[in-house]
């Protein structure tokens, strides 16, 4: 069995451009080409499967509970976090530091002790 990464770096956008997808997919094919599963959050599945994470929670009726809008990037976030937890690795695109979230992962990886791999 494949060892598992997962791709972060700045993504920054409700709705991904081309730009964004494609600098996801050539990390995916560098990272596959050397024998890695890759987990592509930029990718339209982890994208769907994402938003029905966020649904489901969003239908528990946490807001009644906190007191608080729901917020979606939070819970996206968490989405995120579950999907590091079945990883090996994460790769680290060259922004990442300009992203919050995928500085949030970053620590989150290293705090799981995943093997952590930067964009040369």
């Amino acid at each position: 069995m494949s060892k598992k990464v997962y791709i972060s770096g700045k993504m920054g956008e409700k709705v991904l451009s081309k730009e964004t997808k494609r600098k996801f997919e050539k990390a995916q094919e560098r990272l596959v080409k050397k024998g890695w599963a890759v987990i592509n959050p930029a990718s339209d599945v982890f994208q769907r499967d994402a938003i029905k994470h966020v649904q489901i929670e969003h239908k528990k009726g946490w807001e009644e509970i906190s007191e608080k809008p729901f917020n979606w990037y939070a819970w996206t976030l968490l989405w995120d976090m579950h999907c590091l937890c079945v990883c090996d690795a994460i790769y680290m695109l060259r922004d990442w530091k300009d992203s919050p979230g995928a500085t949030t992962e970053y620590y989150f990886a290293k705090a799981a002790g995943l093997e952590i791999i930067c964009e040369e």
